[in-house]
């Protein structure tokens, strides 16, 4: 595809979250077709819906053809930055560091970010060494006002709060306050000339203690046009990580704003259904009382999340897929209310037709999301459907973790579309790539129904099989089972048609 077409219809996938057709996109290019400008904006569009993993992948094909604009090799560190692979970034960095020096835009970005390194292995591994190193990294744009430089203004007022919080001598001799003063003055004296001032004026305002100011600058930097999912992802982890807002006062007012603007950027939509946020001032402030949420729905989200584990083998520990409890009863009345385990066949079963890589003598749960990462054998065999059937396996687990509440299927399927007539959206909770527990909230639309299977195109990569799916309710109606590569959907299997036919099964145990 050429770089005419292949920008604008990567931007097309990126805004409407089709991050599958992303994948596709940036494992097809050609790299000897793009110049360096064209490399540069493909990464900063990958960037700002915060595609790391293609963002590096894209990187190196350009720089492996013959790319080594400056900016190229920034930008793939900041993609490492991102991925937490901090040491290979640093290093990146400092080779690059040099050669960039005198660049006036250049410049300030490389130390900025061999500033962001240091401070996250800060965050990280804690030590006065990294803090030091990053302030040095921040300190020097800063004093000298070179380039866009009241973003590493801010940060040197963020690390040494952060440094005075945990009783972190710095031997720099500057005033918190008096950083951020001036950084507000200028920004009222010359304007705000990007996104980004916007964002630092809401933590300059923070670090002075004027939080109602702050929460008005918050509310223009989440509308303003140009701030997307990369924006408000690194100002989140700055108030989390280096603010340490989390469970304060002044972060029950601040972060829920924030939390539910990236949410939007990422594609997820939420009932404006009144104020359930536990102290809803900040986000009245921003959002209006037509903005409010129940934050209910992220509470039952979390708890959704107990009854769901890594599949893997005992013996290699080997990760293959996921499961989830569902009360016996349920699915078939004589089962009783003791919970039974759910997972593909093609994951787990005793048939070798179905060439799934687990069964049920070495199989092993584990619940990741409760504490203590439980993990537990699985039982009886109570029904298996072929992989090219209903694809299920289901399992009595006799000592489930304590703690992993049972799903309660719903009886009822969602309808293909919401009031007005919005596309109707499901969510799936499972471990991709065999990783920590995710949450697909983004591109999820519901496309259509072929009993005994239901159609969506919420992404979902290897791993994500024996998967629980979710109405916008959070009540489970389906399995997920694989992905249909022609029709770019995936597919799940509906409990309906699961529960019929093991309560007909007369091989089906009792208790």
């Amino acid at each position: 595809m050429k770089p005419e077409e292949f920008i604008p219809t990567l931007k097309a996938a990126l805004n409407e979250y089709r991050y599958t057709d992303v994948q596709h996109l940036t494992q097809q290019i050609d790299p000897r077709a793009f110049g360096d400008d064209q490399a540069r904006m493909i990464l900063s569009l990958l960037r700002r819906k915060r595609r790391f993993a293609e963002m590096k992948q894209t990187a190196d094909s350009f720089i492996h053809s013959g790319l080594q604009a400056p900016v190229i090799r920034r930008q793939r560190a900041q993609s490492l930055l991102d991925q937490n692979f901090i040491h290979e970034a640093l290093q990146d960095l400092k080779d690059l560091v040099n050669e960039v020096a005198d660049d006036p835009h250049e410049g300030p970005e490389t130390r900025g970010l061999i500033g962001r390194a240091y401070k996250q292995l800060y965050v990280n591994e804690g030590g006065s060494d990294n803090l030091k190193q990053a302030l040095v990294a921040y300190l020097p744009d800063w004093q000298e006002q070179r380039g866009d430089y009241r973003w590493h203004g801010i940060n040197v007022a963020a690390l040494l709060a952060r440094a005075d919080q945990d009783g972190m001598a710095t031997g720099i001799n500057l005033n918190v306050q008096e950083i951020a003063r001036t950084i507000l003055n200028d920004i009222e004296m010359k304007g705000a000339t990007g996104v980004w001032d916007y964002g630092t004026a809401m933590e300059a305002s923070m670090a002075i203690g004027d939080w109602d100011t702050a929460l008005e600058w918050t509310g223009k930097y989440v509308k303003h046009p140009d701030t997307d999912a990369f924006e408000i992802a690194s100002t989140l982890r700055q108030m989390k990580e280096v603010w340490c807002l989390d469970d304060t006062p002044e972060g029950g007012k601040l972060l829920p704003v924030l939390e539910y603007a990236l949410l939007q950027c990422e594609g997820a939509t939420l009932e404006p259904t009144g104020s359930q946020i536990l102290d809803p001032s900040g986000f009245q402030a921003v959002y209006g009382a037509e903005g409010l949420i129940h934050l209910q729905w992220f509470d039952t989200l979390q708890k959704r999340c107990l009854a769901i584990a890594r599949m893997s083998d005992s013996a290699s520990g080997a990760s293959y897929g996921t499961g989830f409890l569902v009360q016996g009863s349920s699915l078939r009345a004589d089962w009783g209310d003791a919970p039974v385990f759910v997972t593909n066949s093609h994951v787990l079963s005793v048939n070798p037709s179905d060439q799934a890589p687990l069964d049920p003598n070495t199989a092993e749960a584990e619940f990741t999301r409760l504490p203590g990462r439980p993990k537990a054998a699985l039982g009886e065999l109570l029904f298996t459907s072929p992989r090219t059937q209903l694809d299920v396996t289901i399992l009595r687990m006799e000592h489930p973790p304590e703690g992993a509440t049972p799903l309660q299927p719903s009886p009822y399927n969602p309808a293909l579309a919401q009031v007005g007539g919005k596309p109707q959206r499901i969510y799936i909770i499972g471990h991709p790539k065999g990783g920590e527990l995710a949450a697909s909230i983004y591109n999820n639309d519901l496309t259509g129904y072929d009993p005994p299977y239901v159609h969506y195109r919420s992404p979902t990569e290897g791993g994500s099989s024996g998967s629980p799916v979710f109405n916008r309710q959070w009540d489970l109606f389906a399995v997920h089972h694989r992905a249909l590569i022609t029709e770019q959907v995936n597919e799940g299997v509906l409990l309906g048609p699961i529960a019929e036919a093991v309560k007909t099964a007369p091989s089906a145990s009792k208790d």
